[in-house]
């Protein structure tokens, strides 16, 4: 089918008016459907055929939605994966931490919420939708060490965080408090405080969720 070079998606929710409400969303951006299906194993084989460039996975029953997202990814063009969640247990979470997805959002996201994760997806960020934050903590890690010395984005450089601003980073992802950090980094809350703002403004945030949505966005957090 000819999408007149459209980017295209499918649409994965055992619900039809939630597929509705998504495909909708994506029309209204221009991003043609290719499929609205109810199970995790049409829409792979949906992608696979339409060569889609957006999976976007809602609830289904067929599979695990990392086991869903997992299939997807290992498509021979794999589309960025998309994942709407109502409830979900914090070893799902880690799977599909592990599976690479591109976008984790709750099932009843705003269109306006959608629309933004898809444009910063298509630039290549990582989100995770704030409310969602609190699921991470303790699950999400640094990703690689040596983004310490370099975070970039679509819009060009930032100041690289130090490596102990990555350890502080890194135990604000475990939900720590400062004083637990400081008691784990063994310096003073004082200490702790300052590296926060430095934080804060290299990634150009005000607050610790803020920092957190920011960091995976970057691919800090892994």
């Amino acid at each position: 089918m000819d999408h007149n070079g459209a980017p295209t998606a499918v649409v994965v929710d055992e619900w039809p008016l939630v597929r509705l409400g998504v495909a909708q969303v994506l029309r209204s951006i221009d991003i043609a459907v290719v499929a609205e299906v109810s199970t995790a194993d049409e829409g792979v084989r949906a992608a696979d055929v339409g060569k889609a460039h957006y999976f976007l996975l809602g609830a289904c029953r067929d599979l695990s939605l990392s086991e869903a997202a997992r299939r997807a990814r290992s498509l021979p063009a794999p589309p960025r994966v998309m994942v709407l969640v109502d409830h979900i247990d914090r070893g799902e979470l880690g799977a599909l931490r592990a599976v690479g997805i591109d976008a984790l959002l709750p099932r009843s996201a705003t269109p306006g919420e959608l629309t933004d994760a898809l444009q910063r997806v298509t630039k290549g960020e990582r989100v995770v939708a704030p409310a969602l934050l609190s699921l991470l903590m303790g699950v999400i890690a640094p990703a690689d060490p040596a983004l310490a010395g370099a975070s970039q984005t679509g819009t060009g450089h930032r100041e690289a965080l130090t490596r102990k601003e990555m350890e502080v980073l890194a135990r604000l992802a475990e939900g720590r408090s400062n004083r637990e950090i400081a008691d784990a980094l063994f310096v003073t809350p004082a200490t702790v405080k300052s590296h926060l703002a430095h934080i804060y403004v290299k990634l150009s945030v005000t607050g610790r969720q803020e920092a957190m949505a920011r960091a995976v966005a970057l691919g800090l957090l892994g």
